[in-house]
């Protein structure tokens, strides 16, 4: 099953003139006539109105001649404000900019008295009333950012615009990241559903003080997507270097002036395999038509950005006795080593009741192992980056200061015991490695305190550890004819 949906930004429907007005006419033609495409969702990234005006009549009939030609209803419509969707005030301008100036502008924003929180909230008020008055429904107000549940997606509404009623604030942009965070506690690890986050500005928008905290809990409560717009230029970028992928897509606007770039995007997502892709459309001013954009970046010269959600992917030849999929994540520049020694010394009180099997450790050519288990090289690249924890590992086998010696095989006997128990059942190293993961962390998840992220992590390296060290991926599967 696939998810569709459309994404506007930068509407500015107040702002008309000959060329914007013939750009948003043949749109809702394009739309219509050339997308091939059955919309389950239409998210539109702020800045609805420009510079604070109301929202006329004008602007009510453009969204619903949009929503009816796509035969969207409202209740899957979701919207955020833009920095031009908040009324200024002289009082407002100097409390940003007292904010902006202090020397952590992250715990100042964070720790705002509710009188200050207000004077900046009631920039928002003519785009509640719009908001209610347009969708029907109730906007939570007492919640800067909030949820919206749905039996397959979840969308997070993330509100950048609260400090933009300030002056000089492009780069500056606090987010809140306390309430934002008190937001994304609805979502559980354990739902297997879609994360789609929309906010106004780019991330490369957001305050140096804010912006890697941001990612952060973008990627801890494994938010797939993050659409935005307020450059008024469409780009996409790939935050990849955490513990969980978000993509990012930037809509451009919908006006036509010297500057802007007439873009919308579409989206698609299968449901079943993750496989997503994301079409850049852009209106062609001189010669007055709309068309798929192959030039946003050198990853999209066939048209659109093509993606996949790992945790949607289809489990390949994976037991039945465990549902929950691990994918492995390994930013191993991120490993604390203290962290690590104390993952290892708890690891081994609990598992000091394993049965010892009276194993060796016998390292061999682990180039070897990988060639002859028919192993990715996406997997030895994995191994690569653990491997400069292997000496942690050693150090704290080695010393009785840590783990008494005749505990010392305890770990490498329970990864070996669980390597030989599912060693016929798959034909290639990589789907072992996987399998042996998933059922260490599905063993041990309850026993051991720390995030399902750094335990999959940890435990990651201790496999790897163990190629190494221990007596298993020494045979062959060569001789199998499997595609890896």
């Amino acid at each position: 099953m696939n998810l569709n949906w459309l994404h506007l930004s930068d509407l500015h429907l107040i702002y008309d003139n000959y060329d914007t007005t013939i750009m948003r006419e043949q749109m809702i033609k394009y739309l219509t006539e050339k997308v091939a495409m059955k919309f389950d969702i239409v998210f539109i990234t702020g800045d609805i109105t420009h510079q604070g005006n109301n929202y006329n009549k004008a602007i009510f009939d453009f969204l619903d001649e949009i929503l009816s030609a796509l035969n969207v209803d409202k209740e899957n419509v979701y919207i955020v404000p833009g920095n031009h969707d908040v009324k200024r005030t002289k009082i407002m301008e100097r409390l940003v900019d007292s904010i902006l100036s202090s020397t952590n502008p992250k715990d100042e924003i964070n720790t705002i008295d509710e009188d200050s929180y207000q004077v900046l909230f009631k920039g928002h008020k003519n785009y509640f009333k719009f908001y209610e008055s347009f969708l029907g429904r109730e906007h939570p107000k007492e919640n800067l950012h909030y949820v919206v549940k749905r039996d397959m997606y979840n969308i997070i509404h993330i509100n950048t615009s609260l400090i933009s009623g300030g002056n000089d604030v492009e780069g500056k942009i606090l987010v809140g990241l306390k309430k934002l965070n008190e937001a994304l506690r609805e979502l559980s690890e354990k739902e297997n559903s879609l994360n789609i986050a929309i906010g106004h500005h780019t991330i490369n928008c957001i305050n140096p003080h804010e912006k890697s905290s941001l990612l952060n809990r973008l990627s801890d409560n494994n938010i797939d997507f993050y659409l935005n717009g307020h450059v008024h230029r469409a780009t996409y970028h790939q935050e990849i270097n955490n513990y969980n992928k978000t993509y990012m897509f930037t809509a451009g606007a919908n006006v036509v002036d010297g500057y802007a770039h007439s873009t919308f995007l579409t989206g698609s997502i299968s449901m079943d395999d993750g496989s997503a892709k994301v079409v850049y459309h852009s209106w062609n001013k001189d010669d007055e038509f709309w068309h798929i954009n192959n030039t946003i970046g050198r990853e999209t010269v066939d048209g659109c950005y093509s993606c996949e959600i790992d945790r949607f992917k289809k489990k390949d030849q994976e037991s039945p006795e465990y549902e929950e999929e691990v994918e492995i994540s390994l930013p191993i520049k991120k490993v604390d080593e203290d962290e690590f020694k104390n993952f290892l010394i708890d690891f081994y009180d609990v598992i000091q009741k394993e049965k010892d099997v009276g194993s060796n450790l016998i390292p061999k050519d682990v180039k070897s192992k990988f060639i002859n288990m028919v192993c990715s090289p996406t997997l030895k690249v994995q191994y690569d980056m653990c491997s400069n924890l292997f000496n942690i590992v050693n150090m704290i086998l080695k010393s009785s200061a840590y783990v008494s010696i005749e505990k010392r095989l305890f770990m490498p006997n329970l990864i070996i015991t669980e390597y030989m128990n599912i060693l016929d059942e798959y034909e290639n190293g990589d789907i072992i490695f996987k399998n042996i993961l998933k059922k260490l962390v599905h063993k041990y998840k309850d026993e051991i305190h720390y995030s399902k992220e750094r335990l999959e992590l940890y435990i990651s390296v201790l496999i790897f550890w163990s190629i190494y060290e221990c007596n298993i991926y020494n045979e062959d599967k060569r001789e199998k004819e499997v595609t890896v």
